[in-house]
């Protein structure tokens, strides 16, 4: 007999199902006739069968997944959900399919289709949704739903999805850049700026700590981890706007108390120029001569000071004479610095007011030239006003003082070298007003004859003024001395010194080992000249083959095994007899 359940699992509901009855005689005995039997034939109805809808484990589900989980990350149900699905249903009233509502695509189920009962998974498949910033749940529906034959049970049960905050943020500041202007004086504790910075990440991940300032100069300012306050952290902080009119810097912040993503942001410090720089002239004495008529001078009297500071009106210098212009003969150009004449100059006068005062001050007079001395101040028109000062000396037209132009060997030579050479060579004190080279098509280029110093291809025009005494000396053998220590004029004037210490020690060197060897060489050669000598010479005790041939060495042998022609020289030491043969020498 087979259940019930079967035969309905193998029918359709309305088919009649046919059974075969057979009715048989019993016999009791061999004797009796043939059984007889007869069938009837049943057809009958099953009644139409109770169809289940599919169910779940639990009414809802619920789980958590960290946000930007990577593609294929299982959702975990723990206790006291069961990821399960039942349909009491059997045959293919039983199959049902799995599929997800409202899920946008970010996960997946598995498996899709199961028969009676199945445990299923889900997956991440897509992460885009899954930003705890955005959202901190995501909500679907899983839909169970029969396969049978005309039929469309289903069921469907919630799941709510939590997702877990990530450190997947990092901070990000209130501006694109920092930008502020400071005077370049400013003093330690000076405020500079404040940064801010925020994180969308909760908990530590959102906790900004600024931890530090990149880039040159960054020592000189302080960070507050906490606020983000900067200041000036001391008062030698090396920013000077005459050398770099701004600096960039980072200010870099990171979350999870200071150990997680960073952040920078530029830091732009631009700096207020700074009247902090004096003019300061290009020479501390300044030498001009007066023409010959008075009224003029031999070369321009400019003088020069520069102002390093950046900006106007910080760096702009002006000119003026505060001593030695008693009679106002000279005027000086407060712009240009160029000092003029007013009127013709009386020396005579000069010399009068300067004897009088030597009077005055019992001071014994002095035997150099009549000169004016004026001191000249350069200021600069910044807040506060600063100033420096130099001498100009101008000479009289006398016949002691010329304007001498030079030609030097080299390019570019030493100024002060050169200034205590020509003074050696023409026996006055030189001052060199310019150095230049010589060009080629200038007046005497082509009268000057080729150098055999390959270092001495190039001259150099110098242009100056020889100031002599009363009585000058020119002592040629100090010139002699000085051009023999440096074997040219070149040398000197190019600054090279030819006989350091380090060359003489040298050279010192160099003689001694050249002795050295000399002595050797000549030990060698005796030892030669006597070992030849001894091979030749019979008095020698080293006379024989032995020393001549090392080949026939002497040999010690008895004189029973010794044949030897008669002639042959013979020794007898200590009981042995030697044999000696000399062998003629080849020299």
């Amino acid at each position: 007999m087979r259940p019930l359940e079967d035969i309905a699992a193998i029918t359709h509901v309305g088919d009649p199902v046919l059974l075969t009855v057979i009715a048989e005689e019993v016999k009791v005995g061999r004797d009796e006739p043939p059984a007889m039997a007869s069938t009837v034939q049943l057809a009958f109805f099953l009644p139409e069968r109770t169809n289940s809808p599919p169910y779940f484990e639990n009414d809802h589900y619920v789980s958590r997944v960290d946000e930007n989980a990577p593609q294929g990350t299982a959702l975990t149900f723990v206790d006291p959900y069961v990821p399960r699905v039942y349909d009491d249903d059997t045959g293919k009233n039983g199959v049902f399919s799995l599929t997800l509502l409202n899920n946008n695509g970010t996960f997946e189920i598995s498996p899709n289709v199961a028969e009676r009962s199945a445990s299923f998974l889900i997956r991440v498949r897509d992460n885009i949704l899954l930003d705890y910033e955005e959202r901190h749940s995501v909500e679907f529906q899983i839909l169970a739903q029969e396969l049978g034959p005309a039929t469309n049970l289903s069921a469907t049960v919630n799941v709510t999805v939590y997702i877990n905050d990530v450190n997947d943020n990092p901070p990000i500041f209130s501006q694109p850049v920092y930008t502020v202007e400071l005077p370049e004086n400013m003093t330690m504790g000076t405020k500079v700026v404040q940064v801010h910075a925020d994180d969308v990440d909760t908990g530590l991940g959102g906790r900004v700590r600024y931890t530090a300032i990149l880039g040159y100069l960054n020592t000189s300012l302080n960070l507050n981890a906490e606020t983000g306050l900067i200041t000036v952290s001391t008062d030698n902080h090396g920013f000077d706007r005459e050398v770099m009119p701004e600096y960039h810097l980072y200010v870099e912040a990171r979350d999870n108390d200071g150990s997680g993503n960073r952040a920078q942001v530029p830091l732009v410090i631009k700096l207020i120029d700074v009247n902090d720089e004096v003019p300061t002239f290009e020479k501390d004495l300044y030498e001009f001569i007066l023409a010959a008529d008075l009224k003029s001078f031999t070369t321009a009297a400019v003088i020069h000071a520069v102002d390093k500071d950046a900006t106007a009106p910080n760096n702009e210098v002006r000119y003026e004479i505060i001593n030695g212009n008693y009679d106002n003969n000279f005027a000086l150009d407060k712009i240009t610095g160029e000092l003029t004449v007013r009127e013709k100059v009386n020396f005579r006068t000069k010399k009068q007011i300067s004897q009088a005062r030597r009077r005055k001050r019992q001071s014994p007079p002095i035997n150099e030239p009549s000169m004016f001395i004026l001191t000249a101040r350069a200021y600069d028109l910044g807040v506060p006003v600063l100033s420096s000062t130099t001498t100009i000396r101008i000479y009289p037209p006398e016949s002691r003082t010329r304007a001498v132009t030079f030609l030097v060997p080299g390019l570019n030579p030493d100024k002060s070298k050169t200034e205590e050479t020509l003074s050696t060579i023409t026996g006055g004190k030189v001052l060199i007003h310019e150095i230049r080279s010589l060009k080629p098509d200038e007046l005497g280029a082509h009268n000057i004859p080729p150098s055999n110093n390959p270092d001495i291809k190039d001259r150099s025009v110098v242009t100056a003024t020889v100031l002599y005494d009363s009585a000058s000396v020119v002592d040629i053998s100090q010139i002699q001395e000085r051009l023999s220590q440096h074997n040219s004029s070149f040398a000197i004037m190019s600054g090279r010194e030819s006989l350091s210490e380090t060359d003489t020690l040298y050279k010192a060197e160099n003689k001694l080992l050249f002795w050295l060897l000399i002595l050797l060489a000549t030990i060698v050669a005796l030892t030669i000249l006597i070992l030849l000598l001894c091979c030749i010479c019979s008095c020698c005790p080293l006379y024989g083959a032995t020393r001549c041939d090392p080949a026939a060495a002497l040999k010690n042998v008895n004189s029973n095994s010794l044949e030897y022609s008669p002639g042959t020289p013979q020794r007898i030491i200590n009981n042995q007899t030697y044999v000696v043969y000399v062998l003629p020498l080849k020299i």
